[in-house]
């Protein structure tokens, strides 16, 4: 029998109750189910003991895996095509601009379809690049961007007030009847303002507090131009989800 103390990380902890690790995200942060934080990351480790008890908690038969909420109809939305759970937070990186325009568009042409509230956050050039990709198989795009379907930023000069941004953004939108939410942020118009470890500070903060609490789906877009390889490789590292979702949808 496996040893009741063991520690299992995010990942292995999902597999055991058979959920995804946003659920379990949640689940820590509200204090649902108990968890460990190690390393100067806090990275979540769960003890085999405290999953087996909550499994037993649950008001399955004791058999049954854990449901997970974020599986259900209500919690999922789509990715180019794909089937998701709300607080998927997820990294593509592009070479060129062309690049970016795809990942850009592909994934908010499928919130806008969706009745999603989007987000792109941007410097100017790339998102009039992005708009009219957008543009041509969308014909309503400038009703979207009128009825704020579709908003419209710059990144904030700073880490702290990029995040009280989104925050802000995100809990009026809920108020307003949004369901779900959805946004692409050109890392670049962020990282040009602030430090490496601002940056990684920044993406944990939003993994941990915001996508937690809100029906949102994110794109960070990272250019291999202009980022270093160490700062791809964090970035990579700070977005777990990434990994299991399809590669060549992500690198463009």
């Amino acid at each position: 029998m496996s040893d009741p103390d063991e520690l299992l990380n995010i990942e292995q902890a999902a597999r055991f109750l058979n959920v995804s690790e946003a659920s379990l995200r949640r689940w820590t942060n509200s204090g649902r189910l108990a968890c460990l934080r190690v390393g100067r990351r806090r990275e979540r480790r769960f003890r085999r003991a405290d999953l087996l008890a909550f499994m037993e908690e649950q008001p399955a038969g004791g058999t049954a895996p854990v449901r997970d909420r974020a599986s259900e109809p209500a919690g999922q939305t789509v990715i180019d095509g794909l089937p998701v759970a709300h607080g998927i937070h997820l990294c593509g990186v592009y070479r060129n601009d062309a690049g970016r325009v795809r990942l850009a568009a592909a994934f908010l042409a499928d919130g806008l379809s969706l009745g999603s509230v989007c987000y792109l956050v941007a410097p100017p050039a790339a998102r009039r690049a992005i708009l009219a990709r957008l543009k041509q198989n969308r014909p309503s795009l400038r009703a979207d961007i009128e009825a704020g379907r579709l908003v419209l930023s710059e990144h904030a000069a700073t880490a702290r007030a990029q995040r009280n941004y989104l925050e802000t953004q995100f809990l009026g939108a809920i108020r307003a009847g949004a369901r779900s939410l959805r946004v692409v942020g050109d890392m670049w118009g962020l990282g040009k303002s602030v430090s490496p470890r601002a940056l990684v500070e920044f993406e944990r903060s939003y993994e941990e507090q915001l996508a937690p609490r809100f029906p949102v789906m994110a794109l960070c877009m990272y250019d291999i131009r202009r980022f270093t390889g160490t700062a791809i490789l964090d970035a990579l590292k700070g977005h777990p989800d990434t990994f299991r979702y399809p590669s060549e949808r992500l690198l463009a």
